[in-house]
């Protein structure tokens, strides 16, 4: 597997990274997911900006090898050989002499980036397969979300707690309100309108999130960003989760229960999921 490593691309087994980069002492990074589909990178533009936001808020500077990022992407494609591949590119403040929470504002950062296979979307092969099942749980986070930083141990306490039956996703919720999925946006389907939690919860602001509510206005379907109480997935008629690699997948189990089956031949997020193959 090849991968690419401040400027070189090289085998993945002779990449080596410090363990002094802060990434390894302070879990300072952040990082970025690109699907490529036949070597088509999907909202690279956007991945490219939200990329660059998490860097600004985190104070790492934008390195000057990104620039070229899109070749590099390409490059990869071709050498590692997947019809379709995922990007993962990870940014760290970079590699400091000495442990310190002060920062050395000389250091470089550190780009790391890989690729592996993506698996298409089965729903888009088969729209009547059951749905995920997922768990709700008390959003255990930092409140930073909108970043998309590597310090996901949150994120993974929830979704792999041994001593809870396995699920395909955590639903988080704060205070009885709805944030997110562990690695998804999530939105709900109510009488013919959709509904996601606002970005003004410090959610994370998805690519794939922005996507669907942009497909949504166009196609005429009314979909409002704003606070979810937990109750209302009781009365909702659809949920579904979104991200970049898994695209829009339904929701049929939560907390073990089966969500009650309502107008399944109008369902929206079928009717969406079948726009992705014009983009």
């Amino acid at each position: 597997m090849w991968v690419y490593l401040n400027g070189e691309i090289l085998d993945s087994s002779e990449a080596k990274i410090s363990p002094l980069d802060r990434a390894f002492t302070f879990g300072e990074g952040v990082y970025e997911v690109i699907p490529s589909y036949n070597k088509k990178l999907f909202l690279f533009s956007e991945h490219l900006s939200r990329l660059k936001s998490s860097l600004e808020k985190t104070f790492i500077p934008f390195p000057k090898e990104l620039i070229n990022l899109e070749e590099v992407l390409h490059q990869l494609h071709d050498m590692n050989g997947f019809l379709n591949q995922s990007f993962y590119i990870q940014v760290t403040r970079g590699v400091q002499e000495f442990r310190s929470h002060q920062v050395d504002s000389k250091i470089d950062p550190t780009i790391f980036i890989s690729s592996q296979n993506l698996e298409i979307n089965p729903y888009r092969l088969n729209p009547e397969r059951a749905g995920l099942r997922a768990r709700l749980e008390e959003d255990i986070r930092w409140s930073r979300c909108d970043i998309k930083t590597t310090g996901l141990i949150g994120n993974i306490l929830s979704l792999h707690d041994p001593s809870k039956e396995r699920v395909d996703e955590i639903i988080f919720h704060k205070d009885g309100i709805i944030n997110e999925g562990s690695r998804s946006n999530i939105f709900f389907v109510k009488d013919k309108k959709v509904y996601t939690p606002s970005l003004e919860q410090n959610i994370l602001p998805g690519v794939t999130r922005a996507f669907i509510i942009k497909l949504l206005k166009e196609n005429d379907i009314s979909i409002f960003e704003e606070s979810i109480p937990i109750d209302f997935i009781d009365e909702s008629d659809e949920i579904w989760l979104t991200s970049s690699t898994k695209e829009l997948q339904p929701v049929d189990y939560i907390n073990e229960r089966e969500l009650p089956k309502k107008n399944t031949e109008s369902q929206i997020w079928k009717r969406i999921l079948r726009l992705f193959d014009l983009y």
